[in-house]
């Protein structure tokens, strides 16, 4: 039990990713608090998370408030007494994954609109910053902290599916998280970033064409063809556990990839 009796909140855990993590951490004995824009889902999760045999508490919030944000880290310190871990999920899509226009056709960079640049900004970065700055002040007081940002490739390299505010605001948390692992390690608290690669998962449906393109540029892969070269929410999962748990206790302002090698060095 590698979180017993950790208490974990998770942003955008109704589904995906933040699902598979929230699910797993409470496998590893942490109870567990789910964020996100739609009830639904996040009582579902709440739910798996009981069956599980530990706490759940279902709090619907906009992480892009920062009112909200405060709210509902008050909410689960109220439920919980604490907050040992938080994981930063919730994010934007880019718009062009699944799309189906061709490859050689698309022009994420010239096809954003200002509406979809200012929602992924204030969601996929603001909204990282808000949630870390609501959990700080605790943390210290406790001088004890897991904080782990899902970042992305496209924060790395531009990505190939991306779109500009996505790529801008998932290289943006790397250097926040840089900042902040840098002036709170003093108080015995971890700040780290996962960057996934391509996953499969309910939030980013790639076509079969751009599944094919992406295949082709990742070295590992559980079977021969390109297909099965694409990653799975329980790689993520793991990668945050392992960061949230004390086997990395000395590791902070770091990001941990996790894409198969389609990125090294």
């Amino acid at each position: 039990m590698e979180v017993l009796d950790k208490v974990a909140m998770i942003t955008g855990g109704g589904r995906g990713l933040g699902k598979a993590i929230a699910l797993n951490l409470a496998r590893e004995g942490a109870d567990i608090a789910v964020l996100g824009r739609r009830p639904e889902p996040l009582e579902q999760t709440a739910r798996e998370v009981t069956a599980l045999g530990r706490k759940a508490l279902a709090v619907p919030t906009d992480v892009a408030d920062s009112s909200q944000v405060a709210a509902a880290v008050q909410k689960v310190l109220a439920a919980f007494g604490k907050i040992d871990i938080l994981v930063n999920n919730a994010a934007v899509l880019p718009h062009s994954i699944g799309s189906q226009v061709k490859i050689e056709e698309m022009n994420p960079f010239l096809d954003s609109t200002d509406e979809q640049w200012a929602e992924q900004i204030a969601v996929d970065l603001t909204g990282v910053y808000y949630c870390m700055r609501a959990v700080l002040k605790p943390m210290i007081e406790r001088r004890y902290g897991k904080i782990i940002t899902i970042g992305s490739l496209a924060g790395q390299n531009g990505g190939y599916f991306s779109s500009p505010a996505y790529s801008a605001s998932k290289a943006g948390v790397v250097g926040l998280t840089m900042l902040a692992a840098r002036w709170t390690g003093k108080y015995g608290i971890n700040i780290n970033v996962v960057n996934p690669g391509p996953i499969k998962t309910e939030g980013a449906s790639f076509t079969d064409e751009q599944i094919q393109f992406l295949g082709r540029t990742i070295p590992f892969r559980r079977g021969g063809e390109a297909t099965e070269a694409l990653g799975v929410p329980q790689d993520i999962a793991d990668a945050v556990l392992f960061l949230a748990s004390e086997r990395a206790a000395y590791i902070t302002g770091t990001c941990l990839n996790v894409l198969g090698g389609q990125l090294m060095g």
